[in-house]
C-alpha cells in the first residue's frame, strides 16, 4: 500500500493562484482534494522512476495535484451522484478535463500551458479510447501516462461514501487487466516497483 507521506511536498511550493485553486477545490469536494494530493505524491515517485528532469517532474506534480480541479465546474447532481452515471451525465463529467485545463491556464503562471496540457489529457487511454482527444500510445505525454496510473490506483484504493476502499492487491490486479488498453504497461511495471519499495523509498 502506498503511503503518501513518503514522498516530498509539491515541488516549488504554491503560488497565490494555486492556493486559491486548491482552496476552491477543497470547498467544492473534500474527497477530490485529498485524492489529488495523494495522486500528486504517487505520480512524483513514479516520475522519478522514469528519470524525469526537475522541470518535467515539477509539471507532473502540478498536473497531478490539480488534475481534477475542473470538477469545480461540474454540476452537483453529477459530481456527487452516488452511483453509475447515465450517458448525458458521463459527458458532463468528462468536461472536467477541459475545465481543468482552462482553470490552470487562468493562473497565469509561466508553466501554465505545459501543465494545463497534461491536465487536459489525464483521461486519455493507451489504446486511444480515452478523452477528450482520443490520443493513443506514445502520442500521450509520458507524464500523462504516469498520472493516469497514479489516478486509477488511488481512486480504487480510496473509500467513498458509496463503496469501501479496494485492497492494494486487488487494485493492482484490476490495473494489470488494463495494460495496453487504458494504461501504459511500463508505467504499471514501475508502479509495482514503487509499491514494493514501500517505506524504503
Amino acid at each position: 500500500m502506498f503511503d503518501p507521506s513518503l514522498a516530498p511536498p509539491l515541488p516549488g511550493g504554491a503560488s497565490a493562484p494555486l492556493r486559491v485553486l486548491s482552496l476552491a477545490l477543497e470547498q467544492r469536494d473534500a474527497y477530490t482534494e485529498g485524492h489529488c494530493d495523494r495522486v500528486c505524491r504517487l505520480a512524483f515517485l513514479l516520475g522519478r522512476r522514469f528519470d524525469l528532469d526537475a522541470v518535467r517532474l515539477g509539471h507532473l506534480a502540478l498536473a497531478a495535484r490539480f488534475h481534477d480541479a475542473g470538477k469545480i465546474g461540474v454540476r452537483d447532481e453529477v459530481l456527487l451522484h452516488p452511483g453509475q452515471l447515465d450517458a448525458p451525465a458521463r459527458e458532463d463529467m468528462r468536461m472536467h478535463a477541459v475545465f481543468g485545463e482552462r482553470l490552470f491556464l487562468a493562473t497565469g503562471r509561466e508553466d501554465a500551458a505545459d501543465v494545463a496540457r497534461l491536465i487536459r489529457h489525464h483521461h486519455e487511454a493507451f489504446d486511444g479510447s480515452g478523452y477528450p482527444d482520443g490520443l493513443a500510445g506514445e502520442a500521450i505525454p509520458l507524464e500523462v501516462r504516469i498520472l493516469s496510473v497514479a489516478d486509477g490506483y488511488d481512486a480504487m484504493t480510496s473509500a467513498r461514501p458509496y463503496r469501501g476502499a479496494m485492497p492494494s492487491k486487488r487494485a493492482m490486479e484490476t490495473l494489470a487487466g488494463e495494460r495496453g488498453q487504458r494504461i501504459d504497461p511500463e508505467v504499471y511495471r514501475q508502479l509495482q516497483a514503487v509499491l514494493r519499495a514501500g517505506p524504503d523509498i
